[in-house]
């Protein structure tokens, strides 16, 4: 049940930083690498499996307060015990189990300190016996404070072998990670809007749209759950998820209106060459040619609430056969697609010639 919970906290936790994980590999590295991004993905879940499987499950409010181990080395005279007592494999020995569990569950942490924070053995020694005491200290004092005493051993034994096990995972990414820039990153310079970048631009928008809507829904219910109730929250809750989904819609007007380009389109440093005039016109048509006609169309009954998948069909399908990938709404619209530097907002700029085809 705790590797359940992580899970589901982590796809949730993934959804809601998606869209700020993927602007900041951007704005920092003027690309998207997928290897790095899934790095990030995985530590997120192995942080949330480290406090699960070492916090869950919580106790009853019957339970025998635990004991304090102040011996770093009771753990390994417990395996010398145990093996001298029933000998055979020390594979079988419960302590060598736990001392060497110990160590395995650390292995990761000092692997992602050197493999995305691009820090050594130092580091990784510091953060693992900092996690580790954390751990310890939250077990120690019943969740600070919650329950009245430790549901769990405060061991020192459990610092040493956490703090080892950070240690061989930074040595194992010393060994494993190679250095280089994806393709995408050395692409950047180019200006070139690639694919795969099109797709992230388009998938932010979703999220932006869906997660968004959802997060104010959420704030508003509460609101109105602590101010007014639980049947005025009834009452109200259609309303309130049409308005949060309006502002989100708005917001992204205003993105579009102001600089040619969508939010995600601005995570991914997308911008707008503009060929027509005028160009308040054709950021309108922009806007409802993509994110905002989809968005209303969901909004509208059926059947033209089913346009909003044809929408999002043919945008996909002209994402990846327009020319430089500038998807069906910029296509639209008249404008081009550009990469912008890392470090440099998105914005629309004039262009000259004849309006673009797709």
């Amino acid at each position: 049940m705790p590797g359940v919970i992580a899970v589901l906290v982590g796809a949730v936790a993934l959804t809601v930083v998606f869209v700020p994980l993927v602007a900041l590999s951007y704005r920092r590295r003027g690309g998207f690498s997928t290897a790095r991004f899934l790095g990030w993905i995985a530590l997120g879940f192995y942080l949330l499996g480290l406090w699960a499987y070492t916090l869950l499950p919580l106790p009853d409010s019957d339970y025998t307060c635990s004991g304090v181990v102040l011996d770093p080395f009771a753990e390994i005279a417990d395996i010398v015990r145990l093996q001298a007592e029933d000998g055979g494999s020390l594979l079988r020995n419960a302590a060598f189990q736990q001392f060497a569990l110990n160590i395995v569950l650390f292995l990761p942490l000092g692997f992602f300190v050197r493999a995305l924070f691009d820090r050594g053995i130092v580091v990784a020694t510091a953060a693992g016996a900092l996690v580790s005491l954390s751990i310890e200290l939250t077990q120690l004092t019943g969740v600070w404070g919650v329950y009245p005493c430790a549901y769990r051993l405060f061991d020192t034994g459990d610092l040493m072998t956490n703090t080892i096990g950070a240690v061989l995972g930074s040595l194992a990414a010393l060994a494993l990670v190679r250095r280089g820039r994806s393709s995408d990153e050395q692409d950047a310079a180019t200006g070139v809007v690639s694919a795969g970048r099109r797709v992230l631009a388009m998938t932010a928008d979703l999220l932006v749209l869906g997660v968004g809507s959802v997060a104010l829904s959420v704030l508003a219910n509460a609101a109105f759950l602590l101010l007014l109730g639980r049947e005025a929250v009834l009452e109200v809750a259609d309303a309130v998820s049409l308005v949060a989904t309006l502002l989100v819609i708005s917001a992204q007007a205003v993105s579009v209106l102001a600089g040619g380009v969508t939010i995600g389109e601005r995570a991914v440093l997308i911008g707008a060459a503009e060929t027509r005039r005028p160009r308040a016109l054709w950021r309108v048509v922009r806007f409802a040619a993509g994110i905002g006609g989809y968005g209303l169309l969901q909004l509208m009954p059926e059947p033209w609430s089913l346009l909003a998948s044809v929408l999002a069909v043919a945008s996909l399908v002209v994402a990846f056969t327009s020319r430089g990938h500038r998807g069906l709404a910029q296509a639209a619209a008249g404008m081009d697609a550009f990469a912008s530097a890392p470090g440099q907002a998105p914005r629309a700029r004039r262009q000259r010639g004849t309006p673009a085809r797709s």
